[in-house]
């Protein structure tokens, strides 16, 4: 029994030794109690692809989509997910054959493509997840293997998709034709002929 005691004792007093040492910057406990980290990084060129599009507008905006979902047996689910994304609208230029060219005397008519939603990026730094379950919901969740959040990061590309339709964000074709014909005089000096765009 004394024995034991003393081990204690001995014990408690090497803790606050160290405690005492490490307080004083002499002892450093993170290498003592800290992790050590080993990380990797891999990149893989999956595919490359040259493309030829004409990017005319960038429109910004936070988008959110949520579930609400109610059991008479079990309760509610809730989630919301809010982030924000970025639309890239203009012209795909591989759609330019050689009758979108038209030459009348000494000008040239170019006839655009139409306007569309060339690429659409989430900002992943933005987002933010609030979900609410009742307890047995949770419980239910976690046997069935269902993850909210997932469900949520999962429904987002089609729902930032139909906003951009729904809220009409495409830009008018008039105001990217005028844009261009403002362009127009410059390159109709590397082209000796004047350009006109339709």
């Amino acid at each position: 029994m004394k024995t034991l005691r003393r081990s204690i004792v001995v014990l408690l007093l090497l803790i606050l030794l160290v405690i005492f040492l490490a307080t004083l910057n002499i002892l450093d406990l993170s290498n003592i109690f800290g992790f050590s980290r080993s990380t990797t990084s891999v990149l893989q060129v999956l595919k490359s692809e040259s493309l030829f599009f004409l990017a005319t507008d960038r429109i910004t905006t936070y988008i959110y989509t949520d579930i609400d979902e109610n059991s008479l047996l079990l309760g509610n689910r809730e989630g919301l997910l809010i982030m924000k994304v970025t639309y890239i609208y203009g012209l795909d230029l591989d759609k330019l054959t050689e009758d979108s060219l038209e030459q009348i005397s000494n000008s040239i008519i170019i006839h655009l493509p139409d306007v569309e939603m060339l690429y659409m990026s989430p900002d992943l730094s933005t987002v933010d997840i609030y979900t609410k379950t009742s307890g047995l919901v949770w419980l239910y969740d976690q046997i069935a293997g269902y993850d909210m959040q997932e469900d949520l990061l999962s429904q987002f590309d089609s729902v930032a998709t139909e906003f951009a339709y729904s809220e009409d964000l495409l830009p008018e074709r008039s105001e990217i034709v005028a844009r261009l014909n403002g362009l127009a005089p410059v390159l109709s000096e590397y082209a000796r002929k004047d350009i006109l765009f339709e």
